[in-house]
């Protein structure tokens, strides 16, 4: 196994951030993640009786996916639920419970051929009929889903398994949908009895047994799975542990064998003994406004916060360098991805005496605002450096920590916080910005604000499966971004980041920055 090598002095990173003083860090001495694998390969001795134990940022609001309203919320989903494709390591997307699927001609039919013989954990028939209702439901204009299954206009069942999703466009973006949240499939009976709620019911390598909510979820394998390779161990819990110190204290003592960690844990827990995994992923930590409000609803006033935030200090000095600082939401090697902006610091940079005569010229010297934070720590920390840098130029800002179902009940919904902080989880697509974030229906859009260009182009791109086809609209579309910056402002590209003991093996890290713990191994005692 490589090991990582400390590239960066450890900082004192919130003083350095808050206090504004000294030299911007050098945007060239970004942390080098090569020398971290992205996975631990299969020891084929492993326990097929053992029992592994994770500590995770997130727990579900509930186990209905359409209420879902964080992307992590995948992690404690992915044991007991399949879904109709699987996404690869490498972001490619494979059939799963759609043993086949194809596009039409005009790229406005998916056909889905459904896997045969297979029944919900509560005995119900998975096939056509059982993939349309689940679609419907995540389709409906009460799913807090709906933006990542836009596309499908009609959904036709062929014969008993199947399927003919009609589209209005979007089938590059359509596809990634299903292969995550969108694509999970639960039994009609229980959500039609509510049971969902609390309990989840569907197709997957293993079923739920002890649900303490908000607590952890334990997992026992399911007997006669389709795909026993997936069953590397008996049983497993996942805990949501939100403190960051919480949970490597509990990885290095051997309570739990694997966490997600930070960025700028990644040294710590390479010298401590255990092992790191890092990818790029499409994750990045951002700030939003609501910009249905006054003086957010100035394009003006929100590229003078965005020339508020120094985002090389918050790569530098609370991640090491293992957040790559820009203003685009799209990693390198997106279909996204704007070769000519680049990081976009040029284009934005911090300049707080300049975004504060930008503001002055609007007439905006003071503003009072809340914003909602995510309880975990380190994005607590980071509105607090928000809360610091917005104050120079005039914005005071109080924090309200939340876990995430509150947190977006109070921006999104009952719109009592006029800004947001958090991380973006959403499926591993450039579409699905526009989908969550950008589209007049969005939820994370609580102004209603039309982005007239950046809509069209965000359909254009979404129009194909094939990513050097959708590149030029994206081009035009970050064009738009700059031009007339939306309500979402990202700071950096996140090195997402879990570790594990020398116990485990067949852990992955995904590029979509989920671990993947479907063949996660433990070793026999």
């Amino acid at each position: 196994m490589k090991r990582g090598i400390r590239y960066l002095a450890p900082l004192s990173a919130l003083a350095m951030v808050l206090a504004g003083c000294g030299d911007a860090p050098d945007s060239e001495k970004e942390a080098d993640t090569s020398g971290f694998e992205s996975e631990i390969p299969l020891d084929e001795n492993y326990d097929p009786e053992g029992h592994f134990d994770f500590a995770y940022t997130a727990y579900p609001a509930s186990w209905d996916p359409a209420k879902s309203v964080n992307g992590a919320d995948m992690l404690m989903f992915s044991p007991v639920y399949d879904r109709l494709l699987l996404e690869e390591q490498d972001g490619t997307i494979s059939p799963m419970l759609a043993e086949e699927f194809t596009a039409s001609e005009d790229n406005k039919t998916l056909t889905l051929k459904l896997k045969e013989g297979l029944t919900f954990s509560d005995g119900e028939p998975f096939d056509a009929n059982a993939v349309k209702f689940n679609l419907e439901h995540y389709t409906a204009t009460d799913s807090r889903i709906n933006g990542e299954v836009y596309q499908i206009d009609e959904i036709e069942v062929v014969d008993d398994y199947t399927v003919d999703l009609h589209l209005n466009g979007g089938i590059g973006s359509l596809v990634v949908g299903l292969a995550s949240r969108a694509g999970v499939m639960v039994s009609p009976a229980a959500v039609k009895s509510g049971i969902i709620e609390t309990e989840p019911v569907g197709v997957g390598a293993y079923q739920a047994t002890d649900i303490s909510a908000g607590n952890y979820v334990q997992y026992e394998k399911t007997p006669d799975y389709w795909d026993p390779d997936a069953q590397r161990v008996a049983s497993m819990k996942i805990q949501y542990m939100a403190d960051d110190q919480t949970r490597i204290n509990a990885l290095k003592s051997g309570d739990v064998d694997g966490a997600a960690i930070n960025p700028d844990e990644l040294d710590t827990a390479d010298d401590a003994g255990l092992i790191p995994l890092v990818t790029q992923s499409p994750r990045f930590i951002y700030f939003m406004l609501n910009a249905g409000i006054e003086p957010f609803d100035d394009p003006e006033v929100r590229k003078a916060i965005n020339m508020a935030i120094d985002r090389e200090a918050i790569s530098q000095g609370m991640y090491d360098g293992y957040c790559t600082p820009q203003i685009q939401p799209f990693p390198k090697g997106s279909p996204g991805y704007s070769e000519k902006i680049g990081d976009g610091l040029d284009i934005f940079p911090y300049d707080p005496e300049a975004a504060k005569k930008i503001l002055e010229d609007k007439g905006v010297t003071e503003v009072n605002i809340a914003t909602a934070a995510p309880n975990v720590t380190i994005y607590t920390k980071i509105a607090e450096v928000m809360q610091e840098q917005l104050t120079e130029i005039g914005i005071n800002m109080e924090i309200h920590s939340l876990p995430p179902v509150p947190q977006v009940q109070e921006f999104a919904i009952d719109k009592v916080t006029e800004t947001f902080s958090s991380i973006f989880t959403a499926i591993n697509d450039p579409d699905a910005i526009t989908a969550r974030y950008l589209g007049p229906d969005a939820l994370f859009n609580p102004g209603e604000v039309v982005y007239e260009d950046l809509i069209k182009y965000a359909e254009e791109g979404a129009n194909s499966l094939d990513p050097e086809e959708r590149k030029p609209a994206y081009e035009k579309y970050m064009d738009a971004w700059v031009e007339t910056p939306p309500h979402l402002i990202p700071l950096c590209m996140i090195h997402l980041t879990n570790a594990y003991n020398d116990n485990v093996s067949g852990a992955v890290q995904m590029m979509n920055g989920y671990p993947n713990l479907r063949g996660i191994a433990v070793a026999k005692e």
